[in-house]
């Protein structure tokens, strides 16, 4: 058997325009159909954590054993501000939640759940936590 040259190991690993599409149709439709079942689940109950759960793992082992593109490294200087918003927007979350839970002070939770009490709206919460998810992993 002789050896495949680069560009033709390049060919065959390379993925038509329309195979893209596809496979993202593929995607965007196994996500509405996860999202349709699970907004069925009544919120905080071990079915919904279930829901949450099972897809959140999947698509964490799949960013974990992924192999990432080759992209430059971000230096401290452009990752600090995003550090430090996500650092005050957690200890906002967290000394709302310590110091009270109500009305006057809600957290991020309390403010969601008019709209995640009904099924369209978990139907909407799934659909964007999983498309999220993927996209995030595809990166």
């Amino acid at each position: 058997m002789e050896p495949i040259s680069e560009r033709a190991a390049e060919r065959a690993t390379r993925r038509s325009p329309r195979e893209g599409a596809v496979s993202r149709a593929g995607v965007v439709a196994a996500i509405l159909g996860y999202a349709l079942v699970a907004a069925s689940c009544r919120p905080l109950t071990l079915p919904a954590a279930a829901a949450v759960l099972a897809p959140g793992v999947a698509l964490l082992v799949i960013g974990v054993l992924r192999r990432p593109r080759s992209v430059e490294l971000v230096g401290w200087r452009g990752a600090a501000p995003w550090i430090a918003l996500a650092a005050v927007c957690g200890l906002a979350e967290l000394a709302l939640f310590v110091w009270g839970n109500d009305a006057a002070h809600p957290t991020i939770s309390m403010l969601a759940d008019p709209a995640l009490a009904t099924y369209p709206g978990r139907l909407l919460g799934y659909g964007l936590w999983l498309g999220i998810g993927a996209w995030l992993v595809s990166r």
